[in-house]
């Protein structure tokens, strides 16, 4: 890991394809460091989260072999590993010296996260760049503002309460930021917590299409009636976009990734000092939390692959951790992976978001994502192969839901469709 110069001759360039948020673009900035220490050049292309998805699926899929690194969802990484997409890592860790297997310390991170980077067939598939459950986030000076307060251990109820309580659009002030954009990963990756939250689920345990149901149409209703207190224009609005409205004061409540808080908490925000957090919201369905993030996985058509699993473990390691927080502040740090993260006091002390990070991360189940038993592991995104596709449909028929394009009859009768004929055309029923 961060070999020297004389020791990795191998490759003189690693390509890298990287979503666009922010823990992504200081990696690409403080690569130069390990260019300096190595010699080994890192170029990457930073897309968008749709884009970047997209971009990556067909260059991998298709075995390109353009990049030697990908950044890669929850969702995704077990079945990119079982589609013979990405390398199989835990060989590659195998062939390590005891030394490095102890300087890197697989056994740091967190049980949940390495799960969750893992295929149930092929083991580790990818190394964790930062993980992340989901949490509600609240302006506190605008609840002073008006006497409100937030449930310990909010509902989905209370949550629409509370934004109904504070929209004032009059003022600039959405009710609440919530992902409304079209994406399998974007409005899916949030509905898909709200749904399991109110009973709903894809399939039952003979893998037929369990979408048409009042628990699932209870949850539609129920998003619907939310994003008319959420931003405005909420269907051209992801993750990026509810992130910088909640940074900016413009909204008060803001339900998403954990990862979110620390970019609240800096100094260019305008909410620093102001957040508070409760866990994500329950309804029938008591533990909701996701288990979610970005990993980075290594491409099987790589001609790189000794040089990328070394920049892999230098980017995901303990010193690159304490290398960020020297560098951009303890706000920025990589968060969600690794339990000495989490008992360095510095941190905790400077980061007021990190036991309530701590907690939905160790809490999160992506194993039982639903009140009833599931055939499919993962919470708002399932790890099955034929999600991406799927799932892309779903989050369509969303936002032509929300935007009154579609009424709701038709669009629950075409994902359920298109959820039935994953399975049949999957091979998954006997």
């Amino acid at each position: 890991m961060g070999k020297s110069k004389e020791d990795n001759n191998d490759a003189k360039e690693i390509k890298v394809a990287s979503v666009n948020n922010e823990a992504m673009v200081i990696m690409e900035e403080l690569s130069k460091k390990y260019t300096e220490e190595t010699g080994t050049k890192v170029t990457f292309t930073i897309l968008s989260e749709n884009e970047i998805r997209s971009k990556i699926t067909q260059d991998v899929g298709l075995g390109g072999g353009e990049y030697d690194l990908v950044t890669l969802g929850t969702s995704d990484m077990g079945t990119y590993l079982d589609n013979s997409w990405t390398e199989a890592l835990e060989p590659m860790f195998n062939k390590l010296s005891d030394e490095e297997k102890e300087k890197y310390d697989l056994d740091d991170i967190f049980k949940s996260v390495k799960t969750s980077c893992s295929s149930e067939k092929n083991g580790l598939a990818a190394l964790p760049f930062y993980s992340e459950s989901t949490m509600i986030c609240y302006n506190k000076e605008i609840f002073e503002q008006k006497g409100l307060t937030m449930p310990e251990n909010p509902t989905w109820d209370d949550i629409y309460d509370l934004a109904v309580k504070c929209d004032d659009k009059g003022k600039g002030v959405a009710g609440i930021a919530i992902r409304g954009l079209a994406g399998y990963g974007e409005n899916q990756y949030i509905f898909g917590s709200i749904m399991n939250a109110f009973g709903g689920q894809y399939y039952d345990m003979d893998w037929n299409a369990t979408y048409d149901t009042p628990e699932v149409r209870e949850a539609w209703g129920f998003y619907k009636k939310l994003l008319e207190v959420a931003e405005d224009g909420p269907t051209t609005c992801g993750y990026t976009e509810c992130l910088n409205l909640f940074a900016q004061g413009k909204a008060a409540i803001y339900y998403d990734a954990t990862v979110s808080a620390g970019t609240f908490a800096k100094d260019d925000s305008a909410v620093k000092g102001k957040v508070g957090y409760a866990p994500a919201p329950t309804a029938k369905k008591e533990n909701t939390g996701t288990i979610g993030g970005w990993g980075i996985g290594i491409t099987a058509a790589s001609k790189n692959k000794d040089a990328a699993f070394d920049f892999l473990r230098w980017a995901t390691s303990k010193e690159y951790v304490k290398l960020v927080q020297e560098e951009k502040g303890f706000q920025s740090t990589p968060s969600g992976t690794r339990i000495s993260t989490y008992e360095n006091q510095e941190y905790l002390e400077a980061c007021d978001f990190a036991a309530t990070t701590r907690i939905a991360i160790e809490t999160a189940d992506a194993l039982h994502p639903a009140i009833g038993d599931t055939p499919y592991t993962g919470n708002s995104l399932p790890n099955l192969p034929e999600y991406s596709s799927w799932g892309e449909t779903i989050a369509s028929e969303l936002a032509s839901y929300i935007s009154g394009q579609k009424n709701l009859d038709a669009c629950i009768s075409t994902c359920q469709d298109v959820i039935d004929s994953a399975a049949e055309e999957g091979g998954y029923r006997d």
